[in-house]
């Protein structure tokens, strides 16, 4: 096949498109700039997300469109940004895949976006449906599910068939942005004192990339999750530490406690015009509960998932290796 790839630069990314060429397809993927650090094989289209006209000629001769661009921020300063990209920028695509008459799309969404609930709970799956006024807190979730509903309506409109693979929270080596080894980042550099009583779901992003190539072969009109394991925060927390040979937080902070106490720090740092070392928004998701269950994948695309201490290992080494923390 012929796929077209939107952020294949990314994380998540870079691991789809050499996953994908390894099946024996044929990969473009959009570029912001000719020099943009692709695998070796991929053809660079430099073309921008909003660019109708420069996307369907992009889409010429495409049989599949991989959807991952996107901006993974926590930040409510982002908002407009992550909305247009992921809303407004999904629009355009589309827009173009129906001139460009490309049939199909596999979208890389979040696990956020439906495996979310204040209540601790069995693992959630495809058919959970959380309250917007949780996930609506968060703006890039909200754009997320927001930009979910565009592709099934597209979808169900009849204009072509979409998939969409939900990850959990992306962890393994390569995330150069930090996008999701932030969290990581944080624990091994002190900057998580108490922890909360949620849970936490994350997946090693190399047994996320075969799934993508499942799916482009897979039944249409179904999501997928893509999980590797369910933790509360106290044992990812301690994991994380030991693994990075520093000192865990020893502190549990109630939920209401721990928001609210943050809230007043960042208020009291924000007189100072400094950053505050925890952040609100962090915390407020950290007692939240993201459980899921990888089942449906598992029995459709063939999805499995590693030893997560060899996720968290592999992690917590590359971040070691770029030296962004000491170990202790």
């Amino acid at each position: 096949m012929n796929i077209f790839v939107t952020g294949g630069t990314g994380f998540l990314g870079r691991h789809v498109v050499e996953a994908l060429m390894g099946a024996g397809h044929a990969v473009s993927a959009m570029v912001r700039h000719q020099r943009a650090p692709l695998p070796d094989g991929a053809k660079p289209i430099l073309v921008a997300l909003d660019d109708v006209a420069g996307l369907t000629a992009a889409l010429a001769g495409v049989d599949v469109v991989v959807h991952i661009a996107g901006k993974v921020s926590r930040d409510p300063r982002d908002s407009a940004e992550v909305y247009a990209l992921h809303v407004q920028g999904t629009r355009a695509l589309l827009e173009a895949m129906d001139a460009a008459g490309v049939p199909k799309m596999v979208l890389a969404s979040s696990s956020g976006t439906i495996a979310v609930s204040d209540e601790p709970g069995p693992p959630m799956d495809e058919e959970h449906e959380p309250p917007f006024e949780i996930i609506g807190k968060w703006p890039y979730y909200a754009s997320k599910r927001l930009q979910e509903k565009e592709v099934l309506a597209w979808h169900h409109r009849g204009d072509g068939e979409a998939i969409i693979l939900n990850p959990s929270l992306l962890l393994g080596p390569g995330d150069e942005k930090l996008s999701s080894a932030s969290d990581v980042l944080n624990v091994l550099n002190g900057r998580v004192p108490a922890f909360t009583d949620g849970t936490v779901a994350f997946v090693d992003v190399r047994d996320c990339a075969p799934a993508f190539v499942a799916a482009l072969t897979a039944p249409p009109g179904q999501r997928y999750l893509l999980n590797g394991a369910n933790m509360d925060v106290r044992t990812f927390i301690e994991r994380v530490a030991l693994t990075g040979d520093v000192a865990p937080p020893r502190i549990r902070v109630p939920r209401r406690w721990a928001v609210g106490g943050t809230k007043v720090l960042e208020a009291l740092y924000g007189t100072i015009d400094r950053v505050p070392p925890i952040d609100p928004v962090s915390v407020d998701m950290g007692a939240h509960h993201w459980g899921c269950t990888a089942e449906r994948a598992r029995r459709t695309l063939g999805f499995s998932a590693r030893d997560p201490q060899v996720t968290l290992t592999d992690t917590v080494r590359d971040l070691s290796r770029r030296g962004l923390f000491h170990r202790g």
